[in-house]
């Protein structure tokens, strides 16, 4: 059985809160791939019922035996979840005032899809038990009345269940986190200016889910990320061309927008991420043809976001300035939602600040101010260009030559336009 608890709270609005002697459990708590956090060792069971008669029975029948908080309201309930990640077990009676038993562990299962759910009915019907079961998906249903034993029971199999389903749940993840790792891994090895490309994306697409408070962005993050995987099986020649600012010739623009379907055939096969795959594959997508293949609304705007600062940081890659950039693409309504353009544009453009500085002091991401000319006064590189790694390079072999100072706007862009070579500092979570 499970360690002898020593303290039972019971919370009625019929009387005043009774303290009884109790064990405080610990739980140890793991990071899963969507960044939220789900204890491994959670043993604590929430009891919610509107009579306080039951109440008292359930806590004279198993107050020994099991950590149990008791509650007579989905109210009080939800202060408890929300307040505390230790509970492994809800069990609800089927009908109390305002929210009834299957609207309540419905929530319970949106909100906190770890914890086992238990309905309690003296009701033999068989619909609202399908109710409970597809709404709900409740793990047991007790049937009142019931004895101890079938209530002890049927509480120790909850707990079970909680831990065998944290349990795999959290090998799933870890491998999860293994699989995506080993790809991020793989294009960084074999192909570093695609790693570049997908890891500019991912900042990008930090930076505009942070301004439209996505909540779900671990998910756009990650297909950031990944989105270039596909690019393994792309000719070296073809992604130094586009690194370099070049116009593809069609054949060969054809053959580098087969990455995206490469890839979606390789992420798709790993499990809990068909979601991104399909982001994955949709990044040359444009928004009218998304609004069509999305299935919902999360969908959507995740694939736009991705396929906007993917498009945004190929327009700069092409030497494009990020205002340019940015005005290019409001222009163009079919391809893009507007709004994530805009919001994109808040977080790359944002205040303009200028340095003077010399050759040798510029840095690849950094927008010219003003025309780079040697002694001669021959220009080399137009007011308006954003450095890149090639042509910094170029610049550093002339800077003898070159008229001091050179003006640069510093801007969000600059952050993003980092040595491709260079290994996140945050590995994406799934």
């Amino acid at each position: 059985m499970i360690a002898k608890p020593s303290l039972t709270r019971f919370q009625s609005d019929n009387q005043s809160d009774a303290v009884i002697p109790q064990h405080i459990f610990a739980s140890e708590a793991y990071a899963v791939c969507k960044t939220e956090y789900v204890p491994m060792t959670a043993n604590k069971i929430l009891l919610v019922d509107d009579q306080p008669r039951t109440l008292e029975v359930f806590r004279l029948s198993v107050e020994n035996d099991f950590d149990i908080e008791l509650v007579d309201s989905a109210a009080k309930a939800w202060q408890l979840l929300n307040s505390t990640s230790d509970f492994a077990v809800v069990i609800s009676d089927m009908h109390m005032p305002v929210v009834d038993g299957v609207q309540f562990l419905t929530t319970v299962r949106n909100r906190f899809p770890t914890i086992t759910r238990i309905i309690m009915t003296a009701d033999s019907d068989q619909e609202i038990a399908a109710k409970a079961v597809n709404d709900g998906q409740v793990f047991r249903f007790l049937q009142k009345p019931f004895s101890t034993a079938e209530l002890r029971n049927v509480l120790q199999s909850g707990l079970e269940h909680h831990a065998q389903s944290a349990s795999e749940k959290n090998l799933l993840e870890e491998t999860l986190r293994g699989s995506i790792n080993l790809l991020v891994d793989l294009l960084a090895d074999v192909k570093p200016l695609a790693f570049g490309r997908s890891r500019r994306a991912k900042k990008l697409v930090s930076m505009v889910c942070r301004k439209l408070e996505i909540e779900h962005s671990w998910e756009i993050k990650v297909s950031a990320m990944l989105s270039q995987i596909g690019c393994i099986s792309v000719p070296d020649r073809i992604l130094e061309a586009i690194h370099s600012g070049e116009t593809l010739k069609a054949v060969d623009q054809m053959e580098f927008n087969q990455h995206a379907k490469f890839g979606e055939s390789l992420i798709e096969k790993i499990p809990q991420m068909k979601s991104i795959s399909r982001l994955v594959g949709w990044q040359h997508k444009r928004f009218d043809e998304l609004r069509v293949l999305a299935s919902s609304e999360r969908e959507l705007i995740s694939a736009s976001i991705l396929a906007a600062c993917l498009e945004f940081d190929r327009l700069v890659q092409m030497n494009t300035t990020a205002e340019d950039a940015i005005d290019e693409m409001r222009q163009d309504r079919k391809r893009f939602d507007i709004k994530v353009v805009d919001a994109l544009a808040t977080v790359v453009l944002g205040t303009k600040t200028t340095a003077q500085l010399t050759a040798w002091d510029l840095r690849v991401g950094m927008t010219l101010d003003s025309d780079v000319i040697d002694t001669r006064g021959s220009l080399l590189v137009p007011r308006g260009q954003v450095i890149t790694e090639i042509m910094l390079k170029r610049l550093q072999c002339r800077a003898a030559s070159i008229k001091d100072p050179i003006t640069v706007v510093l801007s969000t862009v600059d952050s993003m336009m980092e040595s491709e070579t260079d290994m996140p500092t945050e590995q994406p979570v799934g």
